[in-house]
């Protein structure tokens, strides 16, 4: 049982994927048996997300409590044109989130040093060089030597920086007749421009009459939800030919879409993690792989009594200048940017794609992939170029 203004050796703040993530990474270390205080205003018993990462197996975390989901194709689609890319050893892999909060919660359930209060989070505070406190609404103040948190306390960013945000609202649907390709995830099919943004349906098949089927939206204003719901009802009524007769589970999420740092480290017990950590990727808002490899290298980093730089998230600098072009891009000349991912699918092979978006290239191999690639729009970025 936790009890208020005891102090614990990590404190976690926000349980979803990121705190989870590295809840599990610390209970596989010399840290597993530490005084562990869990602090989420959710108790993480419903399916309310959906993660996709890409790798040969399954990530060590990767629920074994239901069947393994995976494709071994991926395709990018605008308008009639289709481009289908084997991933050869790669998988492109499918977590649901209730699965994941499961067996994290049963895990944790095997050590009594973890304690996991359900309340909100009002602020986090720096008392000293060894000491930080977490103030909650309900249950009053707990102190930590370290805080790790994802909870963003406001805005990410000002309003004034209008950021781009990937929008999206999903459906796992089921069809009376058979209209899904199994052995393929399709990632982005453009059927046209949107009111100048970027928009098109994300789809992933799990069997030939079931699958999700996201609309997902670049843009940085407002989106009206019903308008979105229409647009993912008529994809699913025109473009399949179908009428859902069961819809069961609905998402929606927005992703920053951003190159700034979210959050600057005030205090060397602080550390953030997720997206709040910039572990979602800019450019494609793909972020679960990331923090597995943020958390991980948290852990070693305490296991070797390091100083706070060296749990920050530190994105290499040549991918954050990739993906600002491509924001740019976005940003300026949004119906360019269909062409700018076909383009870069029609020249390269899937698993090249996918190691370049997890970036795990060598600058060698990316000057190889973007030098195969249409130059007139990327030179048009550079020309007038703004990070974003």
């Amino acid at each position: 049982m936790s009890t208020p203004n005891s102090t614990y050796d990590f404190i976690i703040t926000g349980f979803g994927c990121a705190g989870m993530s590295f809840v599990y990474h610390l209970l596989d270390s010399q840290f597993k048996n530490s005084r562990i205080l869990i602090i989420d205003s959710s108790n993480k018993n419903t399916n309310d997300r959906t993660w996709c990462y890409w790798a040969e197996k399954p990530l060590s975390i990767h629920p074994k409590n239901s069947p393994i989901v995976s494709w071994q194709n991926i395709s990018i689609s605008i308008g009639k044109k289709t481009l289908k890319k084997q991933l050869g050893s790669l998988n492109y892999f499918h977590i649901k989130s209730s699965d994941f909060y499961s067996e994290i919660k049963q895990r944790i359930g095997l050590f009594p040093n973890v304690h996991f209060v359900v309340d909100s989070v009002s602020s986090i505070e720096n008392n000293n060089a060894t000491s930080v406190s977490v103030n909650t609404l309900g249950n009053g103040t707990y102190f930590g030597q370290k805080i790790f948190n994802s909870i963003p306390n406001g805005p990410l960013l000002p309003e004034k920086n209008r950021i781009l945000r990937q929008v999206f609202l999903g459906w796992r649907v089921k069809t009376q007749n058979t209209c899904f390709e199994t052995d393929t995830a399709v990632l982005m099919n453009f059927l046209g421009n949107s009111n100048g943004d970027t928009d098109f349906f994300y789809l992933l098949p799990f069997s030939p009459t079931e699958a999700l089927i996201e609309y997902t939206v670049f843009t940085t204003e407002h989106l009206d939800a019903q308008k979105m719901e229409f647009a993912l009802q008529r994809y699913i009524s025109q473009r399949l030919g179908q009428e859902p007769i069961e819809i069961s589970f609905k998402e929606a999420g927005s992703i920053p879409m951003t190159t700034y740092a979210f959050s600057k480290i005030k205090h060397p017990n602080i550390t953030h993690l997720g997206t709040l950590a910039g572990c979602s990727k800019p450019s494609t808002g793909y972020t679960f792989h990331t923090i597995q490899k943020h958390c991980a290298s948290i852990v070693r980093a305490l296991e070797s009594k390091p100083d706070q730089a060296s749990l920050i998230f530190n994105r290499k600098k040549r991918f954050s200048f990739y993906d600002n072009i491509i924001l740019n891009i976005a940003k300026k000349w949004p119906h360019e940017l269909p062409r700018v991912f076909f383009n870069l699918f029609e020249k390269n092979s899937g698993p090249e794609i996918l190691r370049f978006l997890n970036e795990e290239t060598s600058f060698i191999h990316e000057l190889k992939l973007l030098s195969r690639l249409k130059f007139s729009i990327f030179i048009k970025s550079l020309l007038r170029f703004e990070k974003h």
